[in-house]
């Protein structure tokens, strides 16, 4: 048997589960049997063919999906130190490794990146073929559905921890996916108070759940005179932005204390005029821009908090769907109803 279902975006317009060849593993290459696939908002903008689809350089048909874990079945010529069986989850900047960034400890921002699952084919599939240096072997305990979302966890990871939350007090702005791994994150490496805030009430529960101290609903309630009154009018000393809302980052400074630290994880639909002067300069406020993990650092990370059992990604996993069910999957992500979607092939 040499067919595989897979999720084709075939056109601008088309999307369906196909049959397709199970792809052939070349030079530098694993092809790995999946086990879990995660659903991400890029995957619903490549769903939906939205202007960010059509810009990010994605060449159609293509298979959709970029977080995922699994087990090597195939190991490409010049690929040492994997082997078929091992369990691997997928890193998924493919850096150049000749570039300064490459060279000097910078991969995860190569300066000629290339992205799993945008610019090659991706994992909402039985099988997947995936850059070794991308394949990342993770412990046997660890599993295939915390696997699959060790990628956006591990940004999440890297924020709490470059922030250095031991003992700050931190707000978290949005919990979706990644908001809610940065509450689990911050809880974890023994934050505070952690302030988390969101417009639904479900993702509000699972913050509680993932740690949160407190949870503020910025549509019915003054965040920032909460956060300054729980903070002895001082303000919090993390900012963790995870919304990608410009009204939510702009507001923050508000109770971002002086002297505060932010990392920006959310993307912005639209510019954002800040007050340098005011917020920034003048505050002393360090702002850090979050793309991705350290490779690998961050990933070794993740392995001794996962293993350890200190962080509990399952309150973030709402369903697990078979992969015929995936349109099923995009339909509660997008209404809500779904924090983090699983599919099992």
């Amino acid at each position: 048997m040499n067919q595989m279902a897979a999720i084709v975006k075939k056109s601008p317009d088309l999307a369906e589960l196909s049959s397709v060849a199970i792809p052939e593993c070349g030079p530098g290459q694993v092809l790995i049997r999946v086990k879990a696939a995660a659903l991400c908002g890029t995957d619903i903008h490549i769903f939906e063919w939205n202007p960010w689809a059509q810009n990010a350089g994605i060449v159609l048909p293509t298979i959709m999906g970029h977080e995922c874990c699994g087990d090597i079945v195939t190991v490409g010529a010049g690929v040492a130190g994997l082997r078929p069986g091992q369990k691997v989850a997928c890193e998924t900047h493919v850096p150049c490794g000749a570039c300064y960034q490459c060279l000097n400890g910078e991969q995860h921002i190569c300066a000629n990146l290339k992205l799993f699952g945008i610019h090659m084919n991706g994992c909402f599939a039985e099988y997947a073929v995936i850059p070794a240096v991308c394949a990342h072997p993770i412990p046997d305990d660890i599993p295939y559905e915390a696997g699959a979302v060790m990628e956006p966890l591990g940004t999440a990871v890297r924020a709490a921890h470059e922030m250095q939350v031991a003992g700050s007090n931190v707000a978290v702005l949005g919990c979706g996916p990644i908001g809610l791994f940065a509450v689990a994150a911050a809880a974890c490496m023994g934050a505070a108070k952690i302030f988390a805030t969101d417009i639904s009430p479900a993702r509000r529960e699972i913050a509680k759940a993932m740690g949160a101290t407190a949870v503020l609903d910025p549509l019915t309630q003054d965040v920032a005179q909460i956060v300054r009154q729980e903070t002895k009018g001082c303000g919090v000393d993390v900012v963790i932005e995870a919304s990608g809302s410009v009204d939510a980052l702009k507001g923050s400074f508000q109770f971002l204390r002086k002297g505060g630290r932010m990392a920006l994880i959310g993307l912005p639909g639209k510019m954002a005029e800040l007050d340098l002067g005011r917020e920034i300069i003048f505050k002393e406020a360090k702002i850090v821009g979050i793309h991705g993990r350290r490779m690998f650092e961050t990933w070794t990370q993740m392995e001794n908090l996962l293993a350890s059992g200190k962080l509990d990604v399952n309150p973030v996993i709402t369903h697990v769907l078979p992969l015929q069910d995936w349109e099923k999957g995009i339909e509660l992500a997008k209404s809500g109803q779904a924090c983090k979607v699983i599919y099992r092939p």
